[in-house]
């Protein structure tokens, strides 16, 4: 093989270290494989073009190479970006209310004791109009309503009820689809769970596991206990075969409970996926001791996943996504439209109005009930849609960049100091996590190398 017939290595590689070996993974080639130090060294000299004439072990190794793809200026799959070069949404969030009938422990926008706003149907209708008519300037087939916010959607009832109808009228109109979702934590009574199968498309449904342990997390505003009920809800769902997710938070006080709660939610109920978090440095669950180590996480995660996996239940963490491609974390990055009940515009579901720590990070319009017309501030809007994991000087080391994207805009922003990111456990939980997933991969397809739709 001549000099002058050397390929190079063009695309991002990332070289970890497992146990007695070394993975190598090329993200955007969607390969990975394990290495002994021989072959991570010719890799380093390759890149660096250090490399005057190949020994026979090496020329095995370029063989390799060229099978699956690696080397070449080719081959490099496609990120995921913005839907739109400019700001068009066609999905709505509706922070209906900061009323709540729970006091979780660890609840990030301390719901229930911030001072009550309610959303009106008439800021609801504006929201769900806007949306509605983007999705019909851009041909989109259907335009998608959220409940969510800074308290319970529920809680507000007959604007949450009054706005959806008024949502399907408006499709009806034009001749397009609305899909509606809510995220809730469950506590209702039987009509309303009726409403919610019958209208909704689907919910995410907050419940912590195994009762003793949901009841201390997640208590009545009374303080009386609240797994009975959303218990009930979810009986309900599954007896109607209504599409539902769980999202379980952990803390010190439940880590080590995790897979028990999970068997536990398992053995009657059958979510379309389960969604496993560390509880968060806000709100009330700051300076409470409630913070879960990293380590600790993912070893329940990692045991629940067992679990979940024999019942074919997806079991998830929002970082944690080797299978997607992107530069940014969520649509908190320029794409999101979610509504205040002052009518303000926030581009993260977990900034829910003006008085929260960072706001002026993440709200950048509202509504003006003179003109009665939306402004945005492009300014805001150019440094929410900069937030790119290109311009994440933190990440750029990571062989998760291209599926964490950053992480949380609005977790990251709260562990920054002057400007700098000091670190944030998070960061270690998405790194074991997406390992296990590349592993994962490489086990299944035969425990030497994984290459994403290859047919060799």
């Amino acid at each position: 093989m001549e000099k002058d017939s050397f390929a190079s290595i063009s695309t991002e590689i990332y070289i970890i270290p497992v146990s007695s070996q070394y993975l190598v993974y090329a993200p955007l080639r969607r390969i990975a494989f394990l290495a002994n130090t021989a072959l991570v060294n010719f890799l380093w000299r390759l890149r660096q073009r250090r490399i005057e004439k190949y020994t026979n072990e090496e020329k095995t190794f370029m063989v390799f190479f060229k099978d699956i793809q690696l080397i070449g200026e080719e081959g490099d799959r496609p990120i995921a970006t913005f839907k739109s070069a400019i700001f068009k949404p066609t999905e709505v969030t509706l922070f209906l209310t900061t009323r709540c009938n729970l006091r979780c422990v660890y609840c990030y926008a301390s719901a229930g004791t911030r001072p009550c706003a309610d959303m009106s149907l008439y800021t609801a209708k504006r929201g769900i109009g806007l949306v509605c008519g983007n999705a019909v300037e851009l041909g989109k087939e259907k335009f998608v309503v959220g409940y969510h916010g800074g308290g319970e959607p529920t809680m507000h009832w007959k604007v949450l009820i009054e706005s959806l109808a008024y949502a399907r009228r408006q499709a009806r109109k034009y001749g397009i689809e609305v899909r509606a979702t809510a995220a809730t934590n469950g506590v209702f009574s039987e009509s309303k769970r009726r409403w919610i199968i019958e209208n909704l498309d689907g919910v995410s449904l907050s419940v912590d596991g195994l009762p003793e342990i949901h009841d201390i997390h997640r208590p009545l505003s009374s303080g009386e206990p609240s797994s009975k009920i959303v218990f009930q809800t979810i009986a309900s769902f599954e007896k109607a075969n209504f599409s539902y997710g769980l999202r379980l938070t952990v803390t010190t006080y439940s880590v080590e409970k995790v897979p028990d709660s999970i068997s536990y939610l398992l053995d009657y109920a059958h979510p379309k996926q389960i969604q496993l978090e560390p509880v968060y440095n806000l709100g009330r669950g700051q300076d409470k001791n409630l913070h879960v180590k990293p380590e600790a996480f993912v070893d329940a995660f990692r045991e629940s996943k067992l679990i979940t996996d024999k019942h074919g239940v997806k079991l998830f963490y929002s970082s944690a996504r080797a299978d997607v491609l992107t530069n940014r974390f969520c649509q908190s990055c320029g794409e999101g439209f979610s509504l205040t009940p002052d009518g303000d515009i926030s581009a993260c579901y977990e900034v829910c109005d003006k008085k929260m720590q960072f706001s002026e990070d993440f709200i950048f319009g509202r509504y003006d009930y003179h003109q009665k017309r939306f402004i945005f501030d492009d300014q805001k809007l150019y440094q929410l849609r900069n937030r790119t994991v290109e311009n994440i000087p933190w990440c750029q080391e990571c062989f998760c960049k291209w599926h964490c994207a950053g992480d949380c805009p609005n977790k990251a922003r709260h562990a920054m100091i002057d400007g700098r990111f000091v670190g944030h456990p998070r960061c270690e939980i998405t790194r074991a996590l997406v390992l296990d997933q590349i592993l994962e991969k490489i086990n299944k397809s035969g425990g030497i190398f994984w290459v994403e739709n290859s047919k060799q």
